[in-house]
C-alpha cells in the first residue's frame, strides 16, 4: 500500500529558503515543529469541545480542525508541494520564534521534517487501532465473523460493480479508469469508524464488533483488489505471482495471529511480570504493537492491521485493564494528529464552480457519493441473520473512505489513468463520506449521550 506523505507548511518554507542557500539554524527546525504541534493540538481541542457541546462526535471536531488548518482555509498545514500559498503570518511567527532572518535549508534537515510529519500521523492511527484491538473481544469477533465477512464482501462488490458500470454507462468513461474509480468506492477508513464507535460507546456492541470485523476484512480485500487494478493499469494483465504472494502473506499473517494469539499473550505476560522498571508494561506493549505493525507493513499489508492484531492478542492477558488505563492517555495525544491530518488533506477547491473540471467532477462525484453510501448501507441489509441488529448502523459504519480513499486517488494519479474530472470526483466522494459518517452514526445511535463520561474514551 502506498502511503501519502504529508508535507507541512514548515517543510515548504524550508524548501523555498533552500534556494537562497546558506546554513540552516536548528532553532528554525525546532520552532517550526513547536508551532506546528501547538496549532494542531489547540485547534483540535477547541473544535472537539465545540462538537461535544453540539452533541456531535468529537472526532468530527478534529477533522474540522484539520480542515481549518489545511489547504482549504488557513494554509498552515499544506500537503501538496508547490500547489498552495503558505500563510505568511505563520512564516513570520516561525522566524520570530527562532530569532532568525532568511535562512537556507539543507536536504538532510528537510528529510527530517518529512519523517516527523509523516510519522506523527501514522503513529496516531497505529495507537488508535492498537487501543481498539485492546478493547475488542476476539471471541465476540469470531462469533460475528461470518456476518462481518458478508458485510465486507457485499461492501466491496456492490459499490465496485455499481460504480464501474455507472461510470462507463452514464459518463462514457473508459473501462480502466472506471474500474479504478469503482475500486476507490470499496475502501473503508477503519480509523475513523472505530473512533466514532468508541466515542458513542458502541464499540463493544454486536453492531460495533461486526463493523470492526468487516472493516478489517474490507482492508485486507481492498489491498488485493488494489493490487489487481494497479497490475491491469501498469501491464494490461493481472500479475498472478504478486497476487498469490499477497494472498499467501495475508493468510499466514491472519492465520498465525488466530492460532498463536493465546501463546503469545502468555509469553508477553510472563515477560512483563518480571519487569521492575516504571512503565515496563506500557513500553513493552508499545514495542509489541510497533513490531507487529512493522511486520504487516513489510508484507505489504496495512501497518494498522498489525497494530490492531497486537491489541487483540494483549486483550487476552490479565493485564488488559491496567494496560488500557496506561495506554489511553498515549492514544489521546497521538490519535488527534491523525484526524487533523486527514482534515488538512481535504482540498475544498474541488468545489470551485468557475473551474470546468470541477463542474464535471461534481456531476460524477454526485453519482459516486450515492453509490458509495448506498453500496455500504446495502451491505448491512444483505447480512443473513435473524438477530435484532441495527443494520443501518452497520452499513453507515462502513461509509467513511478517509485516508484509504486518498491512497487510491494518489496511486491512480501517479499512474496517469485518472482524468482531472474523475480525480476531482473521487476526492469529493472521500470528503463527503468522511465527514458524513460521524454525523449519521450519531443520529442512528440516537439513544446514546455522547457528552456523558465513557471509560473507553480517548
Amino acid at each position: 500500500m502506498v502511503t501519502v506523505i504529508p508535507v507541512n507548511w514548515s517543510l515548504l518554507l524550508l524548501g523555498e529558503l533552500a534556494e537562497v542557500g546558506g546554513e540552516i539554524s536548528e532553532s528554525l527546525i525546532f520552532s517550526a515543529l513547536l508551532v506546528c504541534a501547538t496549532l494542531i493540538f489547540l485547534t483540535s481541542k477547541v473544535w472537539e469541545e465545540a462538537c461535544t457541546w453540539l452533541r456531535l462526535p468529537p472526532v468530527l471536531g478534529q477533522l474540522m480542525g484539520g480542515l481549518l488548518l489545511g489547504v482549504s482555509a488557513l494554509k498552515v498545514l499544506v500537503f501538496t508541494e508547490g500547489q498552495a500559498v503558505i500563510n505568511p503570518g505563520v512564516i513570520e511567527l516561525i522566524r520570530w520564534s527562532a530569532k532568525a532572518d532568511v535562512l537556507g535549508a539543507s536536504t538532510a534537515y528537510t528529510h527530517q521534517l518529512i519523517a516527523i510529519s509523516e510519522g506523527a500521523s501514522n503513529l496516531g492511527v497505529i495507537a488508535l487501532l492498537f487501543l481498539i484491538g485492546l478493547e475488542s473481544d476476539f471471541n465476540q469477533l469470531l462469533r460475528v465473523g461470518s456476518q462481518a465477512a458478508v458485510v465486507a464482501s457485499a461492501g466491496i462488490i456492490v459499490p465496485f460493480v455499481g460504480g464501474t458500470v455507472g461510470l462507463i454507462a452514464l459518463f462514457g468513461i473508459a473501462p480502466l479508469p472506471a474500474v479504478f474509480g469503482g475500486a476507490a468506492l470499496t475502501a473503508t477508513s477503519i480509523g475513523i469508524t472505530a473512533k466514532v464507535l468508541q466515542e458513542l460507546g458502541q464499540l463493544q456492541s454486536q453492531e460495533g464488533q461486526i463493523i470492526i470485523g468487516a472493516a478489517v476484512l474490507d482492508d485486507l480485500l481492498g489491498i488485493l483488489l488494489l493490487a489487481v487494478v494497479v497490475s491491469l493499469a501498469q501491464n494490461g494483465t493481472i500479475d498472478i505471482a504478486n497476487l498469490a504472494y499477497l494472498v499467501l502473506s495475508t493468510t499466514l499473517f491472519v492465520g498465525g495471529i488466530a492460532v498463536l494469539r493465546t501463546h503469545i499473550a502468555r509469553a508477553f505476560e510472563a515477560v512483563t511480570q518480571r519487569l521492575r522498571a516504571d512503565n515496563g508494561l506500557l513500553i513493552s506493549a508499545i514495542i509489541f504493537a510497533l513490531f507487529l505493525a512493522a511486520i504487516a507493513n513489510a508484507i505489504h499489508l496495512e501497518a494498522i492491521l498489525g497494530a490492531f492484531a497486537a491489541g487483540i492478542i494483549l486483550s487476552e492477558t490479565p493485564q488488559k485493564e491496567k494496560l488500557l488505563e496506561q495506554f489511553q492517555p498515549v492514544a489521546g495525544v497521538l490519535a488527534p494528529i491523525f484526524f487533523v491530518v486527514v482534515g488538512a488533506k481535504t482540498d475544498l477547491s474541488v468545489l470551485n464552480p468557475a473551474n470546468p473540471d470541477s463542474l464535471a467532477g461534481i456531476a460524477i462525484a454526485t453519482f459516486l457519493i450515492v453509490v458509495a453510501v448506498l453500496g455500504k448501507v446495502a451491505a448491512g441489509y444483505l447480512m443473513p441473520t435473524s438477530a435484532p441488529l441495527n443494520r443501518l448502523a452497520i452499513g453507515v459504519g462502513m461509509v467513511p473512505r478517509g485516508e484509504v480513499g486518498l491512497v487510491f486517488v494518489g496511486i491512480g494519479a501517479s499512474l496517469g489513468i485518472l482524468s482531472d474530472a474523475l480525480t476531482t470526483a473521487i476526492v469529493l466522494m472521500v470528503i463527503v463520506t468522511t465527514f458524513l459518517a460521524p454525523i449519521l452514526l450519531r443520529w442512528i445511535f440516537h439513544g446514546v449521550d455522547v457528552s456523558a463520561p465513557r471509560s473507553s474514551e480517548v
